[in-house]
This record gives C-alpha cells, sequence and structure tokens, in this order.
C-alpha cells in the first residue's frame, strides 16, 4: 500500500510519537510509507534516521494564519496529488481539517483522521470552541474513517451527526519501554540538581511545558505539601512555551530548590524508576503516551480526570483520579501516597499489570491495519 501521513508540527509530542510509530511500522512491513509535516523537529529527524520518506510543509503551524494556513493548502494540494496515497492518515486538527478537504477533492480511497484529544475541549471562549467544533466535523465529513483514541473521545464524536459508521475506537499502544536501573535514573536525576537528593522524595512529570498541562496547579500545590514533607523534589521533564512563566511562578512561590524544570531530555521515559511518584495535572489530554509509560514503569500515578485518563487509571485502586485546575485535590493526593507506602505499591502493580494487557503495541497496530486492509 502507499500511504501517506500528514501532521501540523515535527516537534515530538504524543501525536508525533504515534505516527512515527505507524509510519516505522508499514515502512518496516513493506508498505510504501511517506510522511508529510511541518518544521524540521524530532519527527524529522527520526523518520529521515529510519529511511522513512519527509515531505515538508513549510508554512504550516498550529496557531492559525489566513496566509499562511493557504500555502500550507497549496502544498499538502501538491503533496497529495503527486505521491496518490491508497490510504491518506491525518493527524492533529489543522494538518487533518487541510488534508480531508484536499483528499476529499483528489478521490483519494481511504481517508483516515486520528483525533488526538478534541480541541474544543481546550479552555477557550465559547464561540471559538463552536467554531472548532463546527471545523471538526466538516472534517469528519471529509474523512471515510475516524479512529479515536478513547471511549471519551469516541463518546464525544456520537453527538456530531452523519459520521457514526465512520468511527472506531482503538487505544495508543507502546512496546515495553527500556528503562535504566533505579540507581542510574536517579543518578540522571542528580546531576540536574545541586543537593544531595539520597534521602529526597521525588515527584516526576514528564509533558510539554504548554497550558493544557496544567503545571501551574502543580506548582502551585507544592508550595504546601512542602510543609508536611519538606524533603520533597518536583521534577519536571520537557520544554516548551511556558518555560518562562514557570520559572517565574517558582521563584514567586520560593520553591526554586524544591521544583526543578530539567528541560528537554530524549528518551525521558527511561529515567520513570527514578521517580516515587509519577503526576500528570494536565486540564486537556487525549490519551497520554507519558501516564501508560509510568504504567508500565510500577509507578503510583496522580492525574487529572480529563481525556482519556480515566480509562488508563481506576481511580484509588491504580491511581489516583483529581479534578482538573484544582491545585488543593493535588496536595491532599500527594500527602496521602506519601503517608502510605503500602498503596503506592499496590497502585504501581495495579498499573502495570493493566497497562501490558490493554496499551501494548501489537493490539494498536493490528486493529489499525485492520483499517487499512477493509474495504470502503
Amino acid at each position: 500500500m502507499k500511504i501517506l501521513y500528514i501532521i501540523t508540527k515535527s516537534n515530538w509530542g504524543g501525536a508525533q510519537r504515534h505516527v512515527f510509530d505507524l509510519a516505522s511500522f508499514c515502512h518496516k512491513n513493506g508498505h510504501n510509507t511517506v510522511v508529510a509535516l511541518g518544521g524540521e523537529g524530532m519527527l524529522n529527524n527520526k523518520l529521515v534516521a529510519q529511511g522513512i520518506a519527509v515531505r515538508g510543509i513549510g508554512s504550516m503551524g498550529r496557531d492559525i494564519s489566513f496566509m499562511n494556513d493557504l500555502v500550507s493548502l497549496k502544498d499538502i494540494f501538491n503533496i497529495i496529488r503527486k505521491e496518490k496515497p491508497d490510504i491518506l492518515h491525518l493527524h492533529s486538527p489543522k494538518a487533518a481539517g487541510l488534508g480531508a478537504f484536499v483528499g476529499w477533492i483528489l478521490k483519494i480511497p481511504k481517508i483516515i483522521y486520528t483525533v488526538h484529544g478534541w480541541t474544543f475541549n481546550e479552555s477557550r471562549p465559547l464561540h471559538q470552541r463552536l467554531a472548532i467544533a463546527f471545523f471538526s466535523w466538516l472534517t469528519m465529513l471529509f474523512s471515510t474513517h475516524i479512529i479515536t483514541l478513547s471511549e471519551k473521545e469516541m463518546g464525544q464524536a456520537q453527538m456530531f451527526p452523519f459520521v457514526l459508521q465512520k468511527l472506531r475506537m482503538i487505544y495508543l499502544g507502546i512496546s515495553t519501554p527500556k528503562f535504566l536501573t533505579q540507581k542510574d535514573a536517579k543518578a540522571f536525576i542528580q546531576s540536574k540538581i545541586p543537593e544531595e537528593i539520597d534521602k529526597k522524595t521525588i515527584v516526576g512529570t514528564i509533558a510539554e511545558l504548554h497550558p493544557n498541562k496544567g503545571l501551574i496547579y502543580a506548582i502551585n500545590s507544592i508550595e504546601n505539601v512542602l510543609k508536611r514533607f519538606p524533603s520533597l523534589i518536583y521534577f519536571i521533564i520537557g520544554e516548551g512555551e511556558q518555560r518562562e512563566n514557570l520559572e517565574t511562578l517558582i521563584r514567586e512561590k520560593g520553591v526554586d530548590k524544591n521544583v526543578i524544570l530539567a528541560g528537554h531530555v530524549d528518551n525521558a521515559a527511561q529515567y520513570l524508576k527514578g521517580f516515587s511518584i509519577f503526576l500528570l495535572p494536565s486540564v486537556k489530554e487525549g490519551l497520554p503516551y507519558t501516564l501508560i509509560e509510568a504504567g508500565y514503569a510500577g509507578l503510583p500515578t496522580i492525574s487529572t480526570a480529563v481525556g482519556g485518563i480515566p480509562e488508563i487509571i481506576d481511580d484509588m485502586k491504580s491511581g489516583i483520579i483529581i479534578q482538573s485546575k484544582k491545585s488543593e485535590e493535588i496536595v491532599h493526593s500527594l500527602e496521602f501516597l506519601l503517608q502510605h507506602k503500602n498503596i503506592q505499591r499496590e497502585h504501581g502493580k495495579n498499573l502495570q499489570e493493566k497497562v501490558k494487557i490493554t496499551f501494548n503495541l501489537e493490539n494498536m497496530m493490528a486493529k489499525t491495519m485492520e483499517i487499512y486492509t477493509s474495504s470502503l
């Protein structure tokens, strides 16, 4: 099969990793695989290293820009017309919207849209959310198949008219990550912190420094947790547009010795065993890879009830589910786990068992290939 993937940005987030996994699998299995993307970030570099053909869409970015988006539309039109794919698989809202429209015009046999979290769930003014919902619906109408990554997103998709027969839910899947030993992972964390960490408790997050990740609510909670547990370190791996704001907040709260912004780290998941607790305070998510990886590492987790997260974590059985934007709930959850080591172990073990069964790469690829090979 000739398969063309299109995605808006080439940085390394969840959607980009998903595209990389799909493209790598299809490339290794002999399919003619091409990826079109905006920018020349890590996804671009990883694809080239695998020998996968890449097509640049230089003007495409996440933010709306009428002139740039017109140029992107022309670029996408030219790429699809030249590649003539059997399957056009679209990821991220802008790439999906432009790609589905062009694919429909050019009569591509199979146009698949994978939803990585509905953008209309973001904290925006009502008129913007309604407009985004309308354009999301148009994208679904132009597509022949729509894949959601969680039951939550599936339920929202089912509210739109004329798309029900196109919908399919496929959970994300990963191969078992290769973790460093706890000793080596802690040695890495120690390299980022001037103070000795032997007797410290490390609460960790791996996330882009983006408003959707809710990191300000986590940082706001640390000041209060430190009153009872002064040896706590909150260690954040990731980079992004919110760095300056977060650095200011950390200074204002006086927690600069206890909250560490470690920046971008390649293959960050390998260091998960250096954490005692994994925290994901997102305000908007699809189905986050980092939470699945934390499960494979056997970590006790605290996360918000957004997107598909409650489908990964069973509250008070394999983790703790809290409301988003509630710093006080982060405080209570951290204090609870820090006081109950036995529950930490129990939650970590239960989550590990669940993710190995439900969120594995073999299941994801088998179900995706069913869609690729099915008749329209």
